[in-house]
């Protein structure tokens, strides 16, 4: 399981616990940049078995739950995933997302994003 840490400032943590903020506002907002490149790149990794080529622009948070305890929730990444087979040179698009865990950590002032390392079935396996 590839685990992200995410850092915020102090005064944000405060507003996610309290829940003055939209958590979807405020996971959109700290999903961007060099995490947001990250998490592109952990899905492109993993769609990628499906094609010869795959790319995916860009990501949306789709829903935030915060459990009753305030340190721990779930994030939903919508995307959409472009292919491209060269060889038949056939370019087709598909819809999907994801339902992370994530984690606050309220001494670091930080989300502890937990993105599963997915399963990818290799043809060499099967000999």
């Amino acid at each position: 399981m590839a685990i992200l840490k995410i850092t915020y400032p102090p005064a944000q943590h405060d507003q996610l616990i309290d829940a003055e903020i939209n958590l979807t506002h405020f996971f959109s907002n700290l999903l961007i940049g060099d995490i947001a490149s990250r998490i592109i790149d952990h899905l492109t990794k993993y769609h990628s078995q499906n094609g010869d080529t795959c790319y995916i622009d860009g990501f949306e948070v789709s829903n935030v739950l915060l459990q009753d305890n305030k340190k721990t929730g779930t994030v939903i990444i919508s995307y959409a995933i472009q292919y491209h087979y060269g060889c038949a040179d056939i370019t087709r698009q598909a819809k999907d997302h994801e339902t992370w865990r994530f984690e606050v950590d309220a001494d670091n002032h930080s989300l502890l994003l937990h993105m599963p390392e997915y399963e990818v079935r290799s043809t060499a396996d099967e000999f």
